[in-house]
């Protein structure tokens, strides 16, 4: 009784605290996209402002839409997205008005349209227009609403709309408050070097317990880091759009590219922590015995890495100095191992730490 009565009591905690966690999430996510949640409200009003008030529209419902859709709640590749979508209506408007003159309407005529239209994105989708679903869908909508609400002048408004929406979006988006690019790509490096450090971290407390991992831990690992770096990726194209085509941020245009010549070795320190992780968890499975001198290794640089994950930027240079004194004192310990795995484990620790030493921000220069 007392025994079933405790295991209730811990998975109660257990849901609690996995409910904790969703909430700190939300709560998360809810001030990252607040101000650009803003902007799109703006931009919608100021829309529908403009092609209701201005142009004389009666239902200009798609002005909003478009300015709304553009910006979204994300401040990165808006420039892409507003491009994607007024591209795709024309394309759109264009399949719909030739589909619904020869097939009118009806259940018949939207599903060949859809087709038609689908396919035709695909194939004009060259370039960062393929990039996501953006093109196909606003294209595939247009044709939609075209057919469904086919009456004179429907395509050449909605058209105008998408224009209004659109530039709209750009004005706020882009010429007024575009995002910050350098604050865009040390978020993006802090939270890769959260998960690195993360990572590292978890498996230098099992090589400490002399414990395996649990079943698709390393899986799950891998699969965070991947998926930062990809967050990575899109915060260093929407920092180089930016500097280019917002003339607000012209000025960043040279620390920006320093910047990204340093945060592109991110990658090389990624796939040493990959193999890093690896080699050390097939190691701990099989029960090999592994030398001090690793096993410190490995916690040295979780430990580096977390030093550099936890401090904003730019980091100072008393931080630097320690890293590099921390990295030079690891590098001297793995030395030479004898074993299965453990020489592999210290030239991976070796290299892990020179792709640590590459990111330091003395290394761009």
């Amino acid at each position: 009784m007392q025994l079933a009565g405790f295991r209730r009591s811990a998975d109660f905690l257990n849901v609690q605290l996995a409910w904790r966690d969703q909430a700190s999430e939300a709560r998360r996510r809810l001030r990252s996209a607040l101000w650009p949640a803003a902007q799109a409200s703006i931009a919608a009003g100021l829309a529908w402002l403009f092609a209701h008030d201005v142009l004389g529209h009666a239902q200009p419902f798609f002005a909003p839409i478009a300015a709304a859709i553009a910006l979204s709640t994300s401040g990165v590749r808006r420039g892409r997205r507003i491009l994607q979508m007024v591209a795709g209506v024309i394309l759109g408007i264009g399949v719909g008005e030739a589909s619904s003159a020869v097939l009118g309407t009806g259940a018949i005529s939207v599903g060949i349209v859809v087709l038609v239209t689908m396919a035709a994105a695909l194939l004009a989708g060259v370039g960062f227009f393929s990039e996501g679903m953006m093109f196909v869908n606003q294209s595939t909508a247009s044709a939609i609403l075209v057919v469904a609400l086919h009456k004179h002048g429907t395509g050449p408004e909605r058209l105008i709309d998408a224009v209004v929406g659109g530039a709209v979006a750009a004005v706020i988006g882009v010429g007024l408050f575009p995002a910050e690019p350098m604050k865009l790509l040390r978020n993006a490096e802090r939270e890769l070097l959260r998960s690195l450090a993360g990572a590292l971290s978890h498996i230098a407390g099992l090589l400490r317990q002399r414990s395996v991992a649990q079943p698709d831990w390393t899986l799950a690992a891998a699969q965070d880091i991947h998926s930062q770096l990809a967050a990575l990726a899109v915060a260093r194209a929407t920092a180089r759009a930016n500097v280019r085509i917002a003339p607000r941020r012209w000025h960043l245009r040279e620390v920006v590219t320093l910047e990204e010549s340093r945060i592109s070795r991110l990658d090389l320190l990624s796939n040493a922590v990959l193999s890093l992780l690896r080699v050390t968890a097939d190691a701990l499975d099989e029960d090999e015995s592994l030398p001090a001198g690793v096993s410190g290794g490995v916690g040295a640089m979780a430990d580096v890495l977390t030093m550099l994950a936890q401090t904003p930027q730019p980091w100072p240079a008393a931080l630097c100095s320690a890293v590099t004194a921390r990295v030079d004192e690891t590098l001297a310990g793995v030395g030479s191992q004898a074993g299965a795995r453990a020489p592999v484990i210290a030239s991976i620790v070796r290299a892990t730490g020179r792709d640590v030493l590459n990111v330091l921000p003395h290394a761009a220069g």
